[in-house]
């Protein structure tokens, strides 16, 4: 359902419900889910597949829903870099590495998803 592409959806004062990620098929099938309630009050999940890194560096104890300043999708960045490589060493290429990051503007927190496919699903 990538209608827009991932900087084209509307990230501004969009919140962030929820995290989810699931380990039921580890090295095979990892996935990365973040629930999100649009600015038009609409509700989809951003589903991440074919991950290979998750940073979050999340705060919590502010009492405000946490809405998106930014989110970007970038091919190269240096970890995304590392992470290329290091598979590589290994014979695995992962030359289509996209680096998914969105900063909050109540927590100042930042989630940097490192995966190959992405898709906006409805809500569960």
């Amino acid at each position: 359902m990538n209608d827009a592409g991932f900087n084209d959806l509307p990230w501004h004062d969009a919140q962030l419900l929820s995290l989810e990620i699931d380990r039921r098929r580890p090295g095979v099938g990892d996935e990365v889910t973040l629930a999100f309630m649009w600015p038009d009050g609409r509700t989809s999940r951003i589903r991440f597949q074919d991950c290979w890194k998750l940073e979050a560096s999340m705060n919590f104890g502010i009492v405000a829903d946490d809405t998106v300043l930014a989110a970007s999708e970038e091919t190269n960045n240096d970890v995304a870099e590392r992470v290329r490589a290091e598979w590589a060493k290994v014979g695995l290429d992962v030359g289509d590495l996209r680096c998914f990051r969105i900063e909050t503007n109540s927590t100042a927190s930042t989630i940097s998803v490192y995966a190959q496919r992405w898709s906006e699903e409805p809500p569960a």
